[in-house]
């Protein structure tokens, strides 16, 4: 540490006992200055007073105009208690104040420990700076407009601590009004940098909240007020933690998941003689996957089940098992462990009843107990384990027989949500690494298999199903440091919920579950989304499109059958980010040339109704995209198709050639622009079967497939953010994510999404 910092936290230290030490849970306002200045915040000159008279004396030597706030044991909002009174002129104005700020003081004083006459500080912007400690990810900072901007609107932005300059800017440039600081319509402009350094002040590496080591709960500087060329903290709280604790995860040594996704052997205990327990449907699910392991079912009386030799515990089995699937009665659960005997290297615990609700801790206390002993590490309780294509491993049958390996891992605390995962979405055309459902994590969680998932060569795409993150500090810290070539799409669950229920701050009361996710993502890159569909949606992108951060997508050509339709699709687009591209002076005369009949129009959206698709039974779908092959201005190409309308035109193949024009585009050299579908149905089985049968087609060419326009659009708004991420990321490192595919590869076309490389491709 420098002097600095060593003098820095000597005073943090300080003040902190002296507030324990008197058995307050807040720093009264001054000793609050104390500290921000400590750090580098600017602060008003100040004076302490015990009453009226002695704050009437202590205005000499201060500038006028004066302030006098009531001092306070406890954390209160002094503004809604009429304890500020400011812009006084005179001494006998600052006794006054005083005076009347006592005789209105609840409770005959008590918790009053006098008064701060400060010198009252100019500038024409104010500013919120916070500091939070999230119960999942630890110490947070927080940045916005004050007044009006945070009171009525919440108009803020959070970031997990530490963070830099550059990150420090970001937060200020995501506030809706920024634009005021800047000096928007000849307002006067702030001092940006004395704003960032404030910022850093609190949540920097050297900040308050990291080297507070937990100490600090939460912290306000409200408001900090900003000139041209100054700053001033003329508020500030800060609330003490009720008991001291560290300020970050601890790291731990990752995991060898080799057993658990590719087992050699598999055990199963909760097997039944009539062929009817949850261990006798995953045997049969290994029995149609083909699993070529070896199988040992685990029964305390039975000498065979379903045609197997059965063995009293796993200690009983011929050899040491990588995988143990549990879905014995809750109270044979923690023996059966126990009977390992270092046999077994995971144990999977479908069965409940070890915590759920905050029930039978006692029990949970047992199988983390059993676990140490027998010696193994445990998936679960109460989930449905692991579904491995490669490996012939699932909890749930495939819809269409055997389960397509692929490259995208998904992590899942509900079971039945990975079911929906496995199910829908391979029926979509998503195809799996691995899905592993987790349950109430007493052992492995989710930042284990994030770390599995970023290391691990046969996944490329990473997406998340979350409720909590009992280790949120370690999950972002892996999340930061590893997960930045491949996309992660998150679905949290819980995310209105108010991470602090009883906030004594503005920060503490802004910092809803929302807002931190907000952080996670503007800091690491993941993607967040809102519903199971959009969550398959996007994975299915990304598995499918070309990932050039290099030039990150902004510019859409629409084109299809229905002028509303690209309408709506461009209102779509235009929510997430996306504009419509403007033609370049070479394409514009090509499209003007293929002389498109009346009723069509070839500018941006490209609207063909359904008879001029007709004319040329899908031809000219091909001259368009020829058109458009080149165009620099163009980063995507989205080819929308009214299915019921075009299929009206009965015995035409209209469709099918609008597909293959798009499947040859894709194939083709020279494209500039990556191509999507979206193919809308009415609904009826036969539409609904067309749609599916040119779906496949095009998935297996790597061309992402909508079937509306909201989910189309908020699958490339993710693009756009994953994208934007890394270009900047590159752009400030002078190097970007690694490269280990090639366009020319995808050009050269047609291979299915089970053997792409990794998908972040070169420009």
């Amino acid at each position: 540490m420098t002097q600095a910092q060593i003098d820095n936290t000597t005073v943090l230290q300080t003040l902190v006992s002296e507030a324990r030490s008197r058995g307050l849970d807040s720093l009264d306002e001054k000793s609050g200055k104390d500290l921000a200045a400590a750090f580098g915040l600017p602060v008003p000159r100040s004076r302490r007073a015990a009453g009226p008279d002695e704050a009437a004396q202590t205005c000499v030597g201060l500038r006028p105009p004066y302030v006098v706030k009531a001092l306070s044991s406890q954390s209160v909002h002094k503004s809604e208690m009429g304890a500020v009174r400011v812009n006084l002129a005179t001494p006998q104005a600052v006794r006054e104040a005083a005076a009347g700020i006592l005789a209105a003081w609840p409770l005959a004083a008590e918790g009053l420990l006098g008064f701060l006459v400060e010198e009252m500080a100019p500038g024409d912007h104010e500013i919120v700076i916070g500091g939070y400690r999230d119960p999942q990810f630890g110490p947070m900072v927080m940045a916005g407009l004050g007044g009006i901007f945070v009171e009525t609107f919440s108009d803020v932005a959070f970031r997990v601590c530490p963070i830099d300059r550059q990150e420090a800017l970001r937060m200020l440039s995501e506030l809706r009004a920024y634009p005021v600081l800047t000096g928007a319509r000849g307002g006067a402009a702030a001092d940006i940098e004395a704003i960032v350094g404030a910022i850093l002040a609190v949540g920097g590496a050297d900040g308050m909240l990291l080297q507070s080591d937990g100490a600090i709960q939460e912290l306000d500087i409200n408001p900090l007020i900003v000139g041209a060329n100054s700053a001033c903290a003329v508020d500030v709280r800060i609330v003490l933690a009720p008991q001291h604790r560290s300020a970050c995860g601890q790291r731990r040594e990752p995991i060898d998941f080799a057993p658990l996704f590719s087992p050699r052997t598999i055990a199963v205990a909760g097997v039944s003689s009539t062929g009817q327990g949850a261990g006798n449907r995953f045997i049969r699910n290994l029995e149609a996957l083909g699993y070529s392991g070896e199988i040992y079912p685990i029964h305390p009386q039975a000498e065979e089940i379903g045609g197997r030799k059965a063995y009293r515990s796993f200690a009983d089995a011929p050899r040491e098992i990588d995988y143990a699937y549990v879905a014995a009665p809750r109270p044979a659960v923690p023996s059966l462990l126990e009977s390992a005997a270092g046999r077994v290297r995971f144990a999977q615990i479908m069965t409940s009843g070890f915590g759920e609700g905050g029930r039978n801790p006692a029990g949970v206390e047992q199988l983390r107990a059993a676990m140490r002993s027998g010696g193994m590490r445990v998936l679960g309780p109460n989930c449905l384990g692991v579904h491995t294509p490669r490996a012939g491993v699932s909890f749930t049958r495939s819809p269409a027989g055997a389960a397509l390996a692929g490259h995208t891992g998904v992590i899942s605390q509900s079971g039945g949500f990975g079911v929906d995962l496995v199910r829908y979405g391979q029926a979509r055309g998503l195809h799996y690494s691995s899905v592993v459902t987790i349950g109430n994590s007493i052992d492995i969680g989710p930042a284990d298999l994030l770390e599995y998932f970023c290391r691990d060569a046969d996944t490329r795409i990473i997406g998340l199903y979350l409720e909590d993150v009992d280790d949120g500090r370690r999950f972002f810290d892996v999340l930061r440091r590893d997960a930045g070539c491949k996309p992660v799409v998150i679905l949290k669950g819980g995310r209105t919920a108010q991470g602090q229920k009883a906030a004594a701050s503005h920060t503490g009361s802004l910092a809803g579950n929302s807002r931190v996710w907000q952080a996670v993502a503007a800091q690491t890159g993941c993607i967040l989304v809102e519903s199971i569909e959009e969550f398959i949606e996007t994975l299915l992108l990304f598995q499918t499109i070309d990932l050039l951060p290099a030039r990150p997508a902004h510019k859409v050509v629409l084109f299809g059958n229905g002028g509303g339709a690209g309408v709506v699709a461009a209102d779509c687009l235009a929510e997430q980010g996306l504009a419509l591209a403007d033609f370049s002076d070479e394409t514009r005369p090509r499209l003007q040339a293929l002389n498109l009949p009346d009723g069509a129009s070839d500018s941006n959206p490209i609207d063909l109704p359904a008879n001029v698709f007709d004319r040329s039974e899908g031809a000219v779908a091909r001259d368009i995209l020829d058109a458009l092959r080149g165009d620099p201005g163009a980063d995507l190409i989205v080819c929308h198709l009214n299915l019921p309308v075009l299929l009206s035109y009965e015995g035409r193949r209209t469709v099918e050639n609008i597909v293959d024009a798009c499947l040859d585009y894709q194939r083709s050299p020279g494209r500039h622009a990556r191509l999507t579908l979206v193919l809308r149905s009415d609904g009826t089985p036969a539409v609904d079967a067309a749609r599916h049968a040119q779906s496949v087609r095009a998935t297996a060419a790597s061309i992402p497939v909508f079937e509306n326009f909201v989910m189309m659009a908020k699958a490339l708004g993710a693009l756009v953010r994953y994208e934007n991420f890394h270009h900047r990321k590159s752009s400030q490192h002078a190097h970007g994510p690694r490269r280990e595919d090639s366009p020319a590869r995808h050009e050269a076309g047609g291979t299915g999404p089970g053997d792409r490389a990794h998908p972040i491709a070169s420009a």
